[in-house]
């Protein structure tokens, strides 16, 4: 007897956009707030009741997939199924359709490996359910510009019409030209990329081999009118594709804009902590904050609101941390002022170091006295 529903989340992104931070490891486990974001995607999966889940890899693959072969036990899974497949994919698509064999669902859930969101996932299902169209999208309302995101003609029963990712002006000039009242054009609903499919897709998919949901199964689906719904509702997500959005992931999770979605550790009073801090005298620790195991923070350091601090640092006397992202294995030196800055795995900043909105790679080391505003520091660099 097959189950009512199964899941994969697409985790063989490269992370292009977010380099140097992804130079030595997968975007899925980038941190976020201490968590990597892949845990966020099974977590989410597990919570809702699905009790089979499928890790799509392909980019550093083998990495990921020890990662979660050590974290995610058969203890703590309990019933639930988690496999961990490499394929080289050419699209979400053709990740989906690789993978059809390996489903004995009747529906299915198509998620991602590195984005943050509280979508209420139960409830997506239940409607997908009800709905009972070959595939379910979730959209969430945005106050942005059309032309970043796209747009969607729907029905009062939320079926969807017409679905342009990102539109041209006279796309978008047609589809208002609709004849019947009782459709609704939105111009502010972004596809927040999670899926629920019927299993008839896999058969779809092998008959057309188109590679891309967004930009060619959608479309394909309208244009042969299969019934297609769109999920519109209010939540949080985000999309950590460059440094910028990863920095205000962190922030939100720290101000529980993503509840029930938290930080790592024990909460105190609007402070995270997941081991002890090692603390020196006249050290002040803001709201909101989190802290990872073997923390030590020298004589009067400051750490003001939003900082994510892993394990294993060391921050020297005197030194102000301000909306920031510390990884592990990372030495700060005295006098430093570090804002608005991601600082990732086993650098060492010297003395007086001014780093503001920058992004330090791996194995970086910064001497004493630098100032850099508004850069990178690639994997490995020393100045």
């Amino acid at each position: 007897m097959s189950r009512d529903w199964s899941a994969m989340i697409l985790a063989g992104g490269k992370g292009t956009r977010l380099m140097p931070i992804t130079s030595e490891i997968p975007k899925p486990l980038i941190k976020v707030a201490n968590v990597p974001m892949i845990d966020f995607s099974i977590a989410h999966l597990t919570y809702a009741g699905i009790k089979h889940i499928i890790v799509a890899l392909a980019f550093m693959g083998k990495k990921l997939e020890e990662y979660i072969k050590k974290t995610w036990t058969q203890e703590r899974l309990g019933d639930v199924e988690l496999e961990c497949i490499i394929n080289d994919s050419k699209g979400t698509a053709d990740a989906y359709r690789l993978l059809t064999d390996h489903f004995d669902s009747e529906n299915i859930i198509v998620s991602m490996a590195d984005i943050v969101t509280n979508l209420p996932m139960k409830e997506f299902m239940q409607f997908h359910l009800k709905k009972g169209g070959i595939a379910t999208i979730s959209m969430k309302t945005v106050d942005t510009h059309i032309s970043q995101y796209g747009v969607v003609l729907l029905d009062g029963d939320r079926r969807i019409y017409l679905f342009l990712e990102k539109p041209a002006p006279m796309e978008l000039y047609l589809s208002t030209m609709a004849q019947r009242t009782d459709l609704f054009l939105h111009t502010n609903v972004i596809n927040t990329g999670i899926y629920a499919f019927n299993k008839k897709m896999g058969d779809i998919l092998h008959e057309t081999r188109l590679m891309d949901f967004g930009g060619e199964v959608f479309p394909y689906l309208l244009e042969n009118n299969y019934n297609l719904f769109g999920f519109v509702k209010d939540y949080y997500w985000l999309d950590c594709g460059n440094a910028q959005t990863y920095l205000w992931a962190n922030w939100d999770l720290l101000r529980k804009y993503a509840w029930p979605i938290t930080p790592k550790g024990t909460e105190y009073d609007g402070i995270f902590v997941t081991g002890i801090i090692n603390s020196g005298q006249d050290v002040i620790i803001e709201r909101t904050t989190c802290f990872g195991e073997y923390v030590e923070l020298a004589n009067r350091v400051k750490i003001k609101e939003l900082c994510s601090i892993g394990n294993h640092v060391s921050i020297g006397q005197d030194t102000i941390v301000e909306k920031s992202v510390i990884w592990d294995n990372v030495k700060i030196g005295e006098g430093c002022i570090i804002k608005e800055t991601v600082i990732c795995n086993n650098c060492e900043i010297g003395d007086n170091v001014l780093l503001e909105r920058a992004v330090v790679g791996p194995n970086c080391k910064i001497s004493d006295n630098i100032q850099i505003r508004d850069k990178s520091l690639d994997l490995g660099m020393t100045i």
